[in-house]
Order: C-alpha cells, then structure tokens, then sequence
C-alpha cells in the first residue's frame, strides 16, 4: 500500500474500525476492507496508543515473530508482532462479531451445501488464503443447528468467533492447546460429535481427521486447494500410505470456495465455489487414481463447478468477463500429475 499518505483522502478512526485486515506501524495504518478497499493514514492517536502498548507487552526476540488475540476498540483481532528492516509492525485481521448468515449475508445456498454435512465422516471447506473458507464453514454448522451437530468442539488458531449457547468446547492452539492434532484427540474423548478443525495443514493433524472421522465423528476442516478434486490430492499427499487408503471411505464432501473484490465499496464481494459430495461412485474414483472423472461427477450430481458460477455472475451482470477471467478460463482441475 502506498505510504504517501497526501494523496488518498484521510479516513477517520471510524473507518480504521471497519477494515478487516491492518497493517499497523509507528507512523502507518494500512487499512484493507471487506469490499477490497484500501488507503493508508497516520495512525490515530488511540493506535497509535494500541501499537506501543503491544511492543511494551508482547515484543520478544528481534528475530521471532509472537501470535496473539487482542481486543481492541469493542473488536476482536488476531495479530502477528513482527520485526522489519522497517522496525515493529502488526499485522491484523478483524475477527467475527457474530456468526455471517449463510444466505443473506454470504450469499451461499444452504441446499447446495447440507448433503456434504448430511453423514459423519469428513468434509473439507477448501480454497486460497483469505478464500473465506473458514466463515463458510463457521456459517454451514450454524445452519446444521445444535441438535444435528450434537456436541461440537473447535480447534481453531485463533477463535474466529464464539459459539453461543452450551454443549461447545472451543480451544486456541497456542492458548489451550498444543496443536491442533493434539485437539482432536481430546474432542474424541470428550464425546464431541462434531469436531471443527481450523486448518488441516500438517501431516499429523490430517492423520487425526481422518480418525476421528473413521471413528463416528462428523470432522469439519479448511485446506488450501487450488479446486474441489484438488483437495482430494492434497489431503492424499499429506497422509502415509495406511491412511491415503482410509481417506476415500471418510469423506463426506468437498466444497471449495473464492472471494472476488472488486476495489469498490459499492460493489458486493462475489464468491465463486464448487462442490462434491462423496458418494460411493466418486469413493470409487478416488480408490481407483481416476480424479479426472470427478468433474462429470460433479456435474452429474447437478453442482455448478467454478467456471459455471463465474458465469452465472456475468449472466446476472454483476461482474464483467475480464473481471473473473482467471475463473472463465480453461483450468488444470487437479494439481500435480495423477
């Protein structure tokens, strides 16, 4: 973001308040909100009050970063501390107030993703960093309701949001626990029926999904994926041999999600997404080393893939052709040679 701060309008603290992703330092606020719009100002006097509070509280070693939740201004934010050539800055992320409606808020259908929340078993909510794949995943088990999810336990680095009402176990991996592998296991002896899983990212905490979801659970998670049948291959390339093998008789369902903003508050973000749900024909596929086949699969079981949703968005004009061309063109629908 530009640091000349004389030639974009100066936003009042108010606006700060409304971003969603910060960049803070001794003399900037980069500002980024939901919409894609981004400015940078002098911080306020009040942040820049909040930035030598936590360099006085939380700087550590020169050379270590240090994670941390805040709260700040009636807001919740997840912060990484960390030193530059530019000195101390904190990078920050707004955290959820409340639970996003499924559809009026996050414009999803409730019907396209239910069946792949219907079983136990595991379902992936995939994408890039910054997909909003895990406030799709928050919002869907909302909508499953307390009593089809039973218990529920999150994992979760950090809290995105807090669950409401009883029979929710919510832990910070840093804060109440060691990892999130470490979380899984303890869900399962504490009888929590569904288990939600912040990020699948290592070989462990997948190995544990996969139990847990071998084991009655229904297991929730996010990984990053370049499309729906992508997220079977990197699922498979994060498990040994023993447990790939399990995977296909485990999943429940795929969905995978993007976020298109526009630099315009006055233009919604869109989301682009495709889905699956494992039903044994696509078990088969996946046993069987033929994800080429998943696509027809998909298209079968009537689920629009990418391609289709970002012309639905053209169609509908709420988007111009060369603004989702990424999504419009011919795709390589699996990562790596199968």
């Amino acid at each position: 973001m530009s640091q000349d701060f004389a030639s974009r309008p100066p936003l009042s603290t108010q606006d700060a308040s409304k971003a969603t992703n910060l960049m803070l330092s001794h003399n900037s606020l980069e500002l980024e909100n939901n919409f894609g719009v981004s400015s940078t100002i002098k911080p306020p006097a009040a942040w820049a009050e909040f930035y030598q509070r936590m360099i006085d509280e939380r700087k550590g070693k020169p050379t270590q970063a240090v994670n941390f939740t805040e709260v700040f201004q009636g807001h919740r934010y997840r912060c990484i501390l960390a030193n530059s050539a530019s000195g101390y800055g904190i990078t920050m992320r707004k955290l959820l107030s409340s639970i996003p409606r499924l559809n009026e808020d996050l414009n999803l259908r409730w019907d396209v993703i239910e069946p792949l929340l219907a079983q136990v078993g595991l379902t992936l909510f995939c994408g890039e960093m910054g997909s909003g794949k895990s406030t799709t995943m928050i919002s869907a088990l909302e909508m499953l309701g307390a009593a089809r999810r039973g218990p529920l336990g999150t994992a979760e680095d950090p809290i995105e949001v807090i669950y409401p009402g009883p029979g929710v176990i919510q832990r910070e991996i840093g804060t109440h626990v060691n990892s999130f592998a470490e979380a899984i296991r303890d869900f399962m002896r504490q009888y929590r029926k569904t288990i939600m899983v912040g990020e699948i990212r290592d070989p462990e905490t997948a190995m544990q999904a996969v139990i847990a979801a071998s084991s009655g659970h229904r297991v929730v998670g996010t990984l990053h994926a370049e499309s729906g049948p992508d997220a079977i291959v990197r699922m498979q390339t994060l498990l040994d041999d023993k447990f790939a093998r399990i995977l296909p008789g485990v999943l429940s369902g795929i969905w995978w999600q993007h976020i298109v903003r526009f630099g315009d508050d006055s233009r919604p973000p869109l989301p682009i997404y495709e889905s699956i749900q494992v039903t044994p024909t696509v078990r088969g596929m996946i046993e069987d080393g033929k994800l080429q086949m998943v696509p027809a699969e998909m298209k079968r079981q009537g689920r629009e893939n990418m391609t289709e949703t970002a012309m639905r968005h053209v169609t509908n004009r709420r988007a111009k052709p060369d603004e989702l061309r990424r999504f419009l063109a011919v795709r390589n629908r699996v990562a790596g040679a199968l």
